[in-house]
């Protein structure tokens, strides 16, 4: 249950009664909530009457964000336009909602909560690439100021030179265990786990996202295991330096604490997209094997079959001024030998298989077990974030 803090806002010299009859209001309306009532900090100003408007004021000088509930009694909710004029005036973050009439309530409150805590989190976020970004991502580089200023997250870029190489690093029997009975040696994989922990240890990094495809070309050797392990064990890696999908990964991973999984646009039908991809999260998949990486035939990859019955579909653009979303149900669990491992067909709606014909924003797109959709979208909105 979410606690949220709540500051209970009334004219001056307002009466005990008053104050005491505005908070059993609210707990009344937001049974799902642990609420705390408090003057410090809080997430939530609740306008119980008119003349309350300096008293707003005064809080929320030095917030970024804030969510308004009013009523339809005592001049609250004409105070509360009035409040959330001033926060659009400075700038700040601001949703009104009246509780007698927002039959939805609950659950948009829980999704500003839950954006609200993603974005506090976010902008403590280091994110390290880790040789470059793919030279085929040509739609998928976000710039640092764009990721800065959009979400407080850093980028630091990261040299593999600057570390050991992978083969100096001890073999891990713990990473062995975790894939055990694979019939591949998997001694080199290991050691490309214990070289990204340790990278992520001494940059003090959040997140990663690898260039990979060095490592294969130069030393027949693969990421792919290393950052399915790191993904399951719930820290948010990435392959091909995709700037983008690891942005989509970290958002997606504080909203709604899954971490989801990058796949090619393998193939689009008449209402089905065909996924692909060579790295995955164990927790995400059963019947999994250890296979060679697809396109180069070295290495190693995880195949496995997609164990949630529906997802939803998530892209972000290289501004984050744009997403898709959508969701659908899994139709299909393939095992083609001209894609990449793991692979899955999931029906969406046609309008949205023509937004991915039309206007894509690009090739990597996240898949989150369940149904996200609200949740995402309100994320969107109130990151000005513009759903395509």
């Amino acid at each position: 249950m979410y606690t949220i803090k709540v500051k209970l806002i009334a004219f001056q010299g307002a009466s005990e009664e008053i104050i005491s009859r505005g908070e059993q209001i609210l707990r009344n309306k937001l049974t799902d909530f642990n609420i705390e009532i408090t003057d410090q900090n809080p997430d939530v100003l609740f306008i119980l009457t008119g003349g309350s408007e300096n008293e707003a004021k005064g809080i929320l000088k030095n917030k970024k964000q804030i969510l308004i509930l009013a009523m339809t009694e005592s001049n609250s909710y004409a105070a509360a336009t009035e409040i959330k004029a001033y926060c659009n005036q400075n700038k700040i973050d601001s949703t009104l909602y009246n509780i007698d009439n927002e039959a939805e309530l609950q659950s948009k409150l829980n999704y500003y909560l839950r954006s609200s805590k993603t974005l506090t989190k976010l902008k403590n976020y280091k994110i390290g690439v880790i040789g470059e970004v793919s030279e085929w991502l040509i739609a998928s580089d976000i710039e640092n100021n764009i990721l800065n200023t959009k979400l407080g997250v850093q980028l630091e870029k990261i040299d593999w030179n600057d570390f050991p190489k992978y083969s100096e690093y001890p073999v891990n029997t713990e990473f062995l265990n975790h894939f055990d009975n694979s019939g591949f040696n998997l001694e080199d994989s290991s050691k490309i786990y214990n070289l990204l922990k340790d990278i992520i240890k001494q940059k003090q990094v959040d997140a990663i996202t690898v260039e990979c495809f060095p490592l294969v070309v130069e030393n027949a050797v693969t990421a792919c295991l290393a950052l399915s392990k790191l993904n399951t064990e719930g820290f948010a890696s990435g392959c091909e330096g995709d700037i983008t999908s690891i942005t989509g990964k970290i958002i997606v991973k504080e909203l709604t604490e899954q971490i989801p999984w990058m796949a090619n646009i393998a193939g689009l039908e008449e209402d089905k997209i065909f996924f692909a991809h060579c790295t995955i999260a164990t927790d995400l998949i059963s019947d999994y094997k250890i296979r060679t990486h697809f396109e180069t035939n070295k290495g190693t990859a995880v195949q496995g079959k997609f164990k949630a019955e529906n997802a939803t579909v998530l892209r972000l653009n290289n501004e984050l001024s744009k997403a898709f979303v959508s969701f659908g149900k899994i139709v299909e669990r393939p095992e083609r030998e001209d894609s990449c491992r793991t692979q899955i067909k999931i029906e969406i709606p046609q309008e949205d298989i023509a937004k991915l014909k039309e206007n894509p924003l690009g090739n990597h797109h996240l898949l989150i077990p369940g149904d996200h959709v609200e949740l995402l979208k309100y994320f969107c909105k109130l990151t000005g974030i513009e759903l395509i």
